[in-house]
């Protein structure tokens, strides 16, 4: 006679991911993001020094001129923003979801929309600027709901681990 399987068929019979769970994750993605932050300085650098020349002081030990400013913080926030708004509006995972085995989708199961992705990563910097107090705010909800799942109306489930074959 067959097993049953206990596996969930719906994203919403997933169990939901904890806090502690989803900071590691981000740990994770600060990772990520800190190698695209050095590549993209990289490139800006270089396009710097090329279009426009250098104009560091290397004895004053003032390298800003070289590349600073409010158009490369942009550009910083951009990286930034694109691999978080892709990964999420593609996969629903970033890299670091993918290590902890955690999914974000909407209520329903559904990749989320632009709009949801912009709206969840600017509610989670506000949150962290909280010193985290949007990602503590889940551990009081009984659904485990952090200010970006309430504000993008999405969730953030822990997927079932792969049977190895």
């Amino acid at each position: 006679m067959p097993k049953p399987v206990n596996t969930p068929t719906e994203f919403k019979h997933l169990p939901v991911a904890g806090p502690a769970r989803r900071l590691m994750a981000l740990l994770y993605d600060a990772l990520i993001v800190g190698g695209l932050w050095m590549v993209y300085g990289f490139l800006a650098l270089m396009i710097a020094s090329t279009v426009g020349g250098l104009n560091c002081n290397p004895e004053a030990l003032d390298y800003t001129p070289c590349v600073g400013g409010p158009l490369y913080r942009l550009g910083l926030l951009a990286v930034t923003g694109g691999y978080l708004f892709w990964s999420w509006r593609v996969a629903g995972q970033t890299v670091g979801m993918r290590a902890w085995r955690l999914m974000v989708a909407n209520n329903n199961g559904v990749q989320l929309s632009w709009r949801q992705c912009v709206v969840r990563a600017l509610v989670a910097s506000a949150s962290l600027a909280c010193v985290g107090l949007g990602f503590i705010w889940g551990y009081f909800r009984k659904d485990g709901a952090t200010w970006q799942d309430l504000a993008s109306d999405s969730e953030v489930r822990i997927l079932p681990k792969q049977k190895k074959s």
